[in-house]
Formats: C-alpha cells, sequence, structure tokens
C-alpha cells in the first residue's frame, strides 16, 4: 500500500491598514503536478498517475516474501523549481532488500518532467515522503497491509467539499449536515501557512470525500466545521497536515485508524472510526483530536461547541442535531 503526500492549493487575503489606504495582499501555493495528463485535467488525474507510476513496476525482494517480511519503507524526494526529480534518498528502512528494491523503483522518476511548484507564481522546490507498507504471508504471495480502504481506489485525491456557511438554509435533497471541532497536529512549531483536511470515505457509495478542518493562514489550533454529505455510513481515512520535518510546502498524509492488531483486522468496524449520515438531518460528530500521532480521540463537546459557533450559523438549529460521534 503506497500513500504519499499530496498536493495543497490554498488562498487567502489579508489586508494592511494605513493612514493613506487599504491595500490587498493575495497568497497563492499550488505543488507539482505528475505529467502525463491532458489539458484541462484536474490534479487528482495527475495524483493518480503518480500512485500507478510507483506501484506498478515495483518488485517485492523474493527473499522477503519467503519470510514473510512486514513493515513500512519511507523514503523522500524533491521536485525542483525546473520540475525535476531529486534528492532521492531512505528516510527510513525496513530491510536491506527490501530497502533496495523501493529506492531502485524510486530512481525511475530521474527521467520525470513534472510541472512544479509555485509561490506566489514562482516555482519552487517541494519535497515529499512516500510511505510504503508490506504485509507479506509465509505462503508466498504478496499482499498489502490494513483493510479495504487501504486496498480500495481511495488514494486518488479529491477537491475539498465547499464549507456550509450561513447564507444557506436548506439541506440539499438526500445529504445530511455534519458539524463538529478538530484539534490539529502542530508541525513543529508552525501549520506553515498550509490547510488541514480528513478524508472520509462513504462505504455504503463507495465514494470518497475531503473536508477542511483547518483553513490556510490561520493559526488557531482548534477549528469548527460544518459541511453537508451524502447519506450513508462514513469511515475516517486519511489526516493531511502540514510538518516541517517531513519537508516544506508539503501535506503529510496520516492513516486515521483504530489500534487494532493486524490478524484481528477483519472488518472496517474493527479498523475504522465510523459514523451515520442521514438525509435531510443534522448531526454532531464530535471533536476530533488528531494532536497526538497516530492516537486519535474523538470527544462530546456539543454543549460547548454550540455555544461558541451559533452565532455564525444563526439558520442552524444546534439544539436539535442527533449524536454521531465516531466509533
Amino acid at each position: 500500500m503506497l500513500l504519499f503526500s499530496s498536493s495543497a492549493r490554498g488562498q487567502s487575503t489579508a489586508s494592511k491598514t494605513d493612514t493613506v489606504e487599504v491595500k490587498t495582499e493575495t497568497y497563492t501555493e499550488s505543488m507539482p503536478i505528475f505529467p502525463g495528463g491532458k489539458p484541462g485535467e484536474s490534479f487528482q488525474e495527475a495524483s493518480q498517475r503518480f500512485i500507478h507510476f510507483l506501484t506498478d513496476s515495483l518488485t517485492f525482494p523474493p527473499k522477503a516474501i519467503r519470510d514473510g517480511v512486514q513493515g513500512k519503507v519511507l523514503f523522500s524526494f524533491k521536485v525542483n523549481a525546473q520540475g525535476r526529480t531529486s534528492d532521492i534518498k531512505l528516510v527510513q528502512g525496513l530491510r536491506a532488500d527490501v530497502d533496495a528494491a523501493v529506492l531502485q523503483n524510486a530512481h525511475r522518476m530521474d527521467r520525470i518532467q513534472w510541472v512544479p511548484g509555485m509561490q506566489n507564481h514562482k516555482p519552487v522546490s517541494v519535497a515529499y515522503t512516500v510511505p510504503i507498507s508490506f504485509n507479506v504471508h509465509t505462503n508466498g504471495r504478496e499482499t498489502l497491509a490494513g483493510d479495504s480502504l487501504d486496498r480500495g481506489p481511495y488514494q486518488k485525491l479529491v477537491l475539498p467539499l465547499m464549507e456550509w456557511n450561513s447564507d444557506r438554509r436548506q439541506i440539499p435533497a438526500g445529504k445530511g449536515l455534519i458539524y463538529g471541532s478538530c484539534i490539529q497536529r502542530l508541525g513543529g512549531n508552525s501549520s506553515l501557512g498550509l490547510g488541514e483536511y480528513v478524508r472520509l470515505v462513504n462505504v455504503s457509495t463507495g465514494k470518497a470525500f475531503r473536508i477542511m478542518v483547518k483553513p490556510a493562514m490561520k493559526s488557531r489550533r482548534e477549528n469548527a466545521f460544518c459541511y453537508a454529505l451524502p447519506a450513508g455510513r462514513y469511515a475516517l481515512f486519511i489526516y493531511e497536515f502540514p510538518d516541517a520535518k517531513w519537508g516544506p510546502y508539503q501535506l503529510h498524509l496520516e492513516n486515521i485508524r483504530k489500534s487494532t492488531p493486524a490478524q484481528d483486522a477483519s472488518s472496517l468496524q474493527a479498523t475504522r472510526f465510523q459514523f451515520v449520515v442521514e438525509a435531510g438531518k443534522l448531526h454532531y460528530v464530535g471533536t476530533w483530536n488528531l494532536a497526538n500521532e497516530n492516537q486519535p480521540v474523538f470527544l462530546d463537546e456539543k454543549t460547548i461547541l454550540d455555544t461558541r459557533i451559533q452565532a455564525s450559523y444563526e439558520s442552524v438549529k444546534f439544539g436539535e442535531a442527533k449524536l454521531a460521534v465516531p466509533r
């Protein structure tokens, strides 16, 4: 299973006022785009091409298969301002033969010409970290670690949903409204000005969604969110957050999982935190505390949040919300 650090696109506006005039400054950034698509294709399609490029030619060492090796290899690389791949190196190894196979495959990127990342309309160097997980059974067959979400098509990046706001009154047909708050991961001493996201999978329909849980260019550690989602059962999939240790201008991807031994991971109920959305209903999904690595905590703090955000959503009757804290 492969997860990769993917794109972040943010735009914010800040005002500076003096005694003469008001000036407006706009900050924009975009991540590199893997080549091969047709004009007009979205970044999510480019992301999927990148995944296929890395996984299609990766050969797992036969001896590692016989030995039943399992674990994770992390390697990093940069896409420089010219759109060329550089500085491919091992970040976390598993064992020598597996590490060598991963790096050899990664060096296929040496010949790739990317569309470079941009910051304020200027090309910049962008760092990526790629974790590749292996779980190999002793019967000689290579399998992927994790559950059905890891093995599904949900690595494809989707654009974030539009957040619900006070101007919207009626819940769209077939959808329910969710709200809650998220305590973010602090990336070193800063969030690097990037937004943070949680990817959700509607296990009833097989569709993935991406919601922003921390706006770009905001320093508040805990932020409220409110979104309309199609009805169904949802599993939390991936938390996207910036962390300086993984490189600048990069979102690190972390699986949101329960602490379930591999041998007990027989169902999504055992491995993933889930909640249900009903059409036409309002749902409180709790405080999502993602501050600690691989230790998600979901709290019922409804009364506190309702009081804090009611003025921002005058048309939403938070007191009538159903409890849908992920379990």
